[in-house]
């Protein structure tokens, strides 16, 4: 199996192309502004971002306003000698779940959970979501020491490697903000969705999947740490965990709870977190493979970001697997 998600990983990975470009190396400093508003609660971060060559400034006090216009979010960002930097966007409302069901089941060599979230409607076009999926564990080992751990899980949609060949990056955007509005540990995943991936009002996600567990062998042949460059407080986000590399003794015995956290995003946070995921994989537009990308923002007369997101937490839920050949449904 590890042969198969080898060989799968670097078939995804190797497209070719060439893109001619030339980089501005004359420029201007401007101020560069992340602001964000969750929940109505109001992050913002600002630097000071140096063109490549020309005038070098340092860090200098940045007067930064921010203001509500309804459902309008608002950011003007004010230095000495620089330009001023201003964005907004729109409040989303909060996503309105109507339902959430599971049904743990085996397949081929695995035991996955589906989960299926019902919204009061079916989004449209230019709708974005975004869930967190916490993973908290008990562990009782066989000389009766115990262990709880905590990690994030990736929603998955292939069951089989028959199916495999429908398996598609775009499906996995995820983006760590780490330390900051949507974060707090190391490592926590945020995975964007889109209209694509409802079925009517449906969104429906696999705990376990194999198309995970490719994507975890995609991300262990990946360059250690945080490939991307998002600058700011604001981490792009790493591509793959943080792995213990001592091996521990498997558990006899283990709990498991999930807490499921649910975005709905402004467009411009979207665009923005697609460009930091798009970011982790530059060090292959390095090597030939793939296009250079390029940093969005939707700041006049800066850098960065004005985005907002609001959000609802579901849990926790047990899903641990029954006994081979029976069913669960929650």
């Amino acid at each position: 199996m590890k042969k198969v998600f080898y060989i799968l990983s670097m078939l995804l990975l190797a497209a070719s192309c060439e893109i001619p470009f030339q980089l501005e190396q004359n420029g201007k400093a401007r101020i560069y502004v992340q602001g964000i508003v969750h929940n109505g609660e109001v992050f913002v971060s600002t630097q000071v971002a140096n063109p490549v060559s020309g005038k070098q400034l340092g860090q200098v006090p940045v007067d930064v306003r921010t203001s509500f216009d309804g459902d309008r979010f608002l950011v003007e960002a004010q230095a000495d000698g620089l330009e001023t930097a201003s964005g907004s966007t729109t409040v989303p409302p909060g996503p309105d779940l109507e339902a959430v069901t599971a049904r743990t089941f085996p397949i081929d060599t695995l035991t996955v959970t589906q989960v299926t979230f019902k919204l009061d409607h079916a989004p449209e076009e230019g709708e974005y979501y975004g869930i967190r999926i916490r993973r908290d564990q008990h562990l009782v080992f066989e000389d009766g020491t115990e262990k709880d751990t905590t990690s994030y899980a990736t929603p998955g949609y292939i069951l089989t490697l028959i199916e495999s060949g429908s398996f598609n990056l775009e499906d996995f955007m995820q983006v760590s903000f780490d330390g900051t509005f949507l974060g707090g540990a190391r490592y926590q995943p945020l995975t964007m969705i889109t209209q694509k991936q409802f079925r009517e009002n449906e969104y429906t996600f696999y705990l376990g999947s194999f198309d995970a567990q490719l994507l975890d062998a995609i991300r262990g042949r990946m360059p250690d740490g945080d490939t991307g460059a998002a600058g700011g407080d604001i981490a792009s986000g790493e591509v793959g965990r943080q792995k213990d590399k001592k091996e521990e003794i498997k558990p006899v015995e283990t709990h498991t709870e999930y807490t499921f956290t649910f975005y709905r995003l402004s467009e411009e946070f979207f665009l923005f977190a697609k460009a930091l995921f798009q970011s982790n994989f530059d060090f292959l537009s390095n090597m030939g493979l793939i296009p250079a990308n390029f940093t969005w923002s939707n700041v006049k007369g800066g850098l960065g970001v004005v985005g907002a997101v609001s959000s609802v937490t579901l849990g926790p839920y047990c899903y641990d697997p029954l006994p081979e050949g029976d069913a669960k449904e929650n």
